[in-house]
């Protein structure tokens, strides 16, 4: 596909002219139309390609239209900011409001005749009846889609019942457990197009009038490389005893006394084992703090930046105490958004060597983090889709340098074991979505944890 990146700043619509801050792409402009032209549709964009911006586009220009007046926009309670922030960044004339407030407040928010509303999953959840008995929107849109996958939950049934004219999905992972998945999608999307029964061609054929994915190696093809490098690092001291003891008696966390040891049991010991690798609570002992340690020692440049990706909000914690003497930022999910954009600010404006420490649940999406120059996966998550997004908050459009990504591995340990499965997985699920990056996988059931713990069915049946 042709990348042209000559489109002018002024978007010229007859009577109206604006000004955008920045050049909208070729194959943006194409996603802008896609939407424009779709009742239903799918905007599958690899990770960092600009879902957000054409979205705005869209909404924007079809409530120009004398018949469209309303949008709402659903999305994770962490990223309403900054949708509020990229609609003022690129339409600054739409009147566009977060939903805030008790649910007496939200109600006559939704009522006013604001054009563009921002809500997050959970307030739509508490709402859906509220809006349903009073409330039309011309457009709903719903951004990580992937949020409504399960199709029994609270929060996919709310969505569904939104009342609209248009209904817009975002989000790069439209496969995350299942091609249930994307039959969950197309229920908000256009109910009734795809059913559980399909097969992959049939529900390919029958969702591409509706589904739009680019790639960023297709669209972007002077982004500059991401240089991956695994990292093993080994377990000593007091930390390789720890783990050692809890892994030679792993049978006695699985299970009470002569019952099956439930997949919450087992996923706990996964979890223990895990944290253990990370570095040891009592001795503070860490192969994996000296290794990173080191390596930010050795950062002499202001353009030396290091996002550190863990799972664990106390390894976060643990990692700002260890590199004390470092200049570093937190952001996670236990804090508000005045802390968490203070620390995002700190990263990008002041000079390295600096390091921001991140939660994967909070700051794997909806981020842009372009400033770094490397990023490092403390630890593994569940899921490869999950780690790829993280990855791609710094490997986006306006990136100039290569990315270095490092994953951390301790060996002889469990984390070994969920490497082999990830990719499994990855392969596994590559066939729905078309790029093993891009694969998503549910989280692990019983015979897997059994099976990273190394155990006989008898050691967790009772």
């Amino acid at each position: 596909m042709r990348d042209d990146t000559s489109n002018p700043v002024t978007l010229d619509l007859g009577a109206i002219s604006i000004e955008l801050p920045g050049p909208i792409r070729q194959y943006q402009w194409e996603g802008v139309n896609f939407l424009l032209g779709s009742s239903a549709g799918l905007l599958a964009d690899e990770m960092g390609l600009g879902k957000t911006v054409q979205t705005v586009l869209a909404i924007f220009l079809i409530l120009l239209r004398p018949d469209c007046n309303r949008a709402l926009v659903v999305v994770p309670a962490s990223l309403r900011l900054n949708w509020e922030r990229e609609f003022a960044r690129w339409v600054p004339s739409l009147t566009v409001r977060r939903l805030v407030g008790s649910a007496k407040d939200r109600a006559a928010l939704y009522r006013l005749p604001v054009p563009v509303v921002i809500a997050s999953y959970d307030q739509v959840r508490q709402d859906v009846e509220t809006i349903q008995n009073d409330v039309r929107f011309d457009v709903v849109v719903l951004d990580e889609a992937q949020r409504i996958k399960n199709r029994d939950s609270g929060t996919s049934l709310a969505c569904k019942l939104l009342p609209r004219i248009r209904s817009w999905c975002l989000t790069g992972t439209p496969v995350e457990n299942h091609p249930s998945d994307l039959v969950s999608l197309f229920g908000f999307v256009r109910p009734g197009l795809l059913r559980d029964h399909m097969g992959r061609e049939e529900m390919h054929r029958e969702m591409k009038p509706h589904f739009l994915r680019r790639h960023k190696a297709d669209v972007l093809a002077e982004l500059p490389p991401i240089i991956r490098q695994d990292l093993p690092v080994e377990l000593q001291g007091a930390q390789r005893n720890a783990y050692d003891q809890l892994w030679e008696t792993r049978t006695e966390y699985v299970s009470e006394e002569g019952l099956p040891a439930t997949e919450m049991h087992l996923f706990a010991l996964v979890t223990k084992l895990k944290q253990l690798c990370n570095y040891d609570p009592q001795t503070e002992e860490s192969a994996k703090g000296d290794a990173l340690a080191t390596m930010l020692e050795d950062l002499t440049d202001a353009t030396d930046k290091v996002i550190v990706f863990s799972q664990y909000v106390s390894t976060l914690k643990w990692l700002s105490r260890r590199l004390a003497g470092f200049p570093h930022e937190l952001y996670h999910g236990e804090q508000g958004e005045v802390e968490r954009d203070r620390a995002l600010a700190m990263f990008r404006q002041e000079d390295g060597p600096r390091a921001l420490l991140v939660s994967l649940r909070a700051g794997g999406v909806g981020l842009n983090l372009q400033e770094a120059s490397t990023v490092v996966m403390f630890d593994r998550w569940w899921n490869p889709a999950i780690e790829e997004q993280a990855i791609n908050r710094a490997h986006r459009f306006g990136r100039e340098r290569p990315l270095h990504v490092i994953r951390f591995l301790a060996v002889n340990t469990i984390e070994e074991r969920i490497a082999e499965v990830l990719e499994e997985k990855r392969q596994t699920f590559a066939e729905y979505v078309g790029l093993a990056e891009s694969a998503a996988v549910r989280l692990f059931s019983r015979a897997e944890l059994t099976r990273l713990l190394a155990l006989r069915p008898k050691e967790v049946d009772g």
